[in-house]
């Protein structure tokens, strides 16, 4: 027993030791320069006026945050580490090499990678370990990634497949964004937060979305934030047991536990304002006992003009107690499966009254698609219509059981790749009074302990997403010339004043009346918003409008194509 207790107190001396004397990422970096940097930078006349052979504190102060005297790199609005953003420090475009990864070239005005030929080469751990450093908001005390890993990842042949990038969308049509890489142990599990703010973009849409991650992926999630929010967010990776909250500070865009395109039915965009900022939310664990993993995200966003959609597209997510929340309990307080191997169920009625300053509309909703989330004890999850004031069963709009592109019944929940359901025709759901939607989850719990809401697939979660609109989508038109299928009537014609013009709508469209003189100037114009489908008649007057006598031609626009009549005003 005293040899026991006496090997025991050496072990703990020595992590302690260990512990106390190991190297923040920084000093590491700060190590490898003083070799392989500061002959060119350091002395009385260093290399881009930047001195690397100063004390610690100094080198850091020189770097972080600091514009470089590259005119070209000051033109990209590089900073030489910018905190947070690799691909916009210009510290890592001049270390870094193609070959490493194409996305760090230099533009030739933007001078050579460094360090020159006559100094010892930065190798790809090195470079990597810088990388790494930034993502993680370039600390100054804190170890960020274990040099281990990355040894055994580029050198000693345990890196793991790496996701498969995607092409960028061209010119014009939007961006890409990435997340990572992040580096994982074998079966150790992370979860991330990252906040990416864009050059300026003005107002724009989101028509459709594309992502490629590493099949290890639990999840995907691409938030968005105003920019006073983001300016309490710190830069750099952020950690999901710090960063909880955000899922309800922020305003969800998408959610993917599947690499899918997300392509939104015509008419409808995601609206983002000028200075929208995103959220990246990734979840990922290595289920390898050797390997190391590199978790990695691609985002292509394909944007459009303000006002080319007709309608704008809502996303939210909704966990279980979610308004017990508001009430001050914990998040996801109502999910407790017990460690008995029977089947527990939870069923919870979502429905919004009618409060001011919610973060949701209410109304009708017009959902595009549901989908589901649990952790590895959940068994089923389905989703009804609500009926009534008591929130009964209605008619059953989503079931767990479906395979991930919900064409089939597999006979079981997947709860790491559960259904997606899409409406093709947007399904009108009453959200207010005698409304709503239920959604139930089934969980088994086969383990020795309680399963509660926690973060990591070892805890437990129960969660919608739903995506919808606050109008239907009128239905794409018809390659047949509107004139020939729509009948439009101007009576009486000529007019003395009053006028009423007819139309006849096989669905309900937006309707917008406008008036031309003969030169081709706009007159007068209305937009009537969304009319039934039916005779609809519509009443003017050449009084009221100031129309004097002449001829004119009015046009009456279905869903955006229009189809004009003369008029004679005496």
């Amino acid at each position: 027993m005293n040899s026991f207790k006496s090997l025991l107190f050496t072990a703990v001396c020595i992590f302690f030791a260990q512990t106390a004397f190991s190297q923040s990422t920084f000093e590491d970096i700060y190590e490898m320069m003083q070799v392989k940097c500061a002959g060119c930078h350091g002395g009385s006349s260093p290399a881009g006026a930047l001195d690397l052979s100063l004390s610690q504190q100094e080198v850091y102060d020189a770097l972080v945050g600091t514009a470089p005297v590259n005119p070209a790199a000051a033109a990209n609005n590089y900073e030489l580490v910018k905190a947070g953003y690799p691909d916009r420090s210009f510290l890592l475009h001049k270390i870094a090499t193609q070959d490493w990864d194409a996305k760090y070239g230099l533009e030739t005005a933007e001078g050579d990678v460094m360090p020159p030929n006559n100094l010892p080469a930065l190798v790809e751990k090195e470079i990597e370990l810088v990388r790494q450093w930034i993502l993680f908001g370039a600390p100054m005390n804190e170890t960020v990634v274990d040099p281990q890993l990355l040894e055994d990842y580029y050198e000693n042949g345990l890196a793991l497949n790496e996701t498969t990038p995607i092409d960028p969308p061209a010119a014009g049509e939007g961006f890409q964004l990435e997340f990572g890489p992040i580096f994982l142990a074998p079966l150790e599990e992370r979860e991330f937060y990252i906040k990416d703010e864009l050059p300026d973009l003005g107002n724009y849409e989101v028509s459709n979305l594309d992502i490629a991650f590493n099949d290890e992926s639990h999840h995907f999630i691409l938030y968005k934030m105003d920019q006073q929010l983001a300016n309490t967010r710190p830069d750099g990776l952020r950690d999901v047991e710090v960063s909880e909250t955000s899922m309800f500070q922020n305003t969800l865009v998408a959610a993917w536990q599947n690499p899918v395109n997300y392509a939104l039915p015509q008419g409808t965009a995601y609206k983002m304002q000028n200075g929208t900022v995103y959220d990246l939310n990734y979840h990922i664990k290595n289920y390898s006992v050797t390997g190391v993993l590199a978790g990695k995200v691609y985002v292509n966003v394909y944007t459009q003009e303000t006002g080319t959609a007709q309608e704008e597209m809502y996303s939210q997510l909704f966990p279980i107690s979610l308004f017990d929340m508001f009430q001050g309990a914990p998040l996801g307080s109502g999910l407790v499966v017990p460690a008995d191997g029977e089947e527990h169920v939870f069923t919870e009625h979502l429905w919004i009254p009618p409060v001011q300053n919610l973060p949701w509309p209410g109304g009708t909703w017009h959902i595009w698609q549901l989908s589901t989330h649990t952790h590895a004890r959940g068994v089923d999850y389905d989703i009804y219509l609500a009926e009534g004031l008591n929130g009964d069963k209605g008619e059953q709009v989503y079931e767990g059981f479906y395979n991930y592109n919900y064409t089939f019944n597999q006979g079981y929940y997947d709860w790491e790749h559960p259904a997606v359901r899409i409406f093709d025709e947007l399904l009108p759901v009453n959200m207010g009074f005698g409304g709503g939607l239920i959604h139930e989850a089934k969980y088994v719990n086969n383990e020795d302990e309680t399963k509660v809401w926690g973060n990591t697939t070892d805890d437990e979660m129960m969660l919608i997403f739903v995506h919808f609109t606050t109008n239907p989508i009128t239905p794409p038109s018809s390659t047949e010339n509107l004139s020939e299928k729509f009948e439009l009537s101007i009576f009486p014609n000529p007019t003395t004043d009053i006028s009423y013009l007819k139309y006849d709508l096989d669905q309900s469209a937006d309707v917008e009346i406008a008036i031309y003189d003969l030169q081709g100037k706009n007159k007068w114009q209305r937009n009537l918003g969304q009319q039934a489908s039916g005779t609809n008649v519509f009443e003017f007057s050449k009084t009221e409008i100031g129309l004097p006598s002449g001829i004119y031609f009015v046009e009456c626009k279905i869903n955006g194509e229009g189809v004009t009549r003369k008029l004679v005003v005496e």
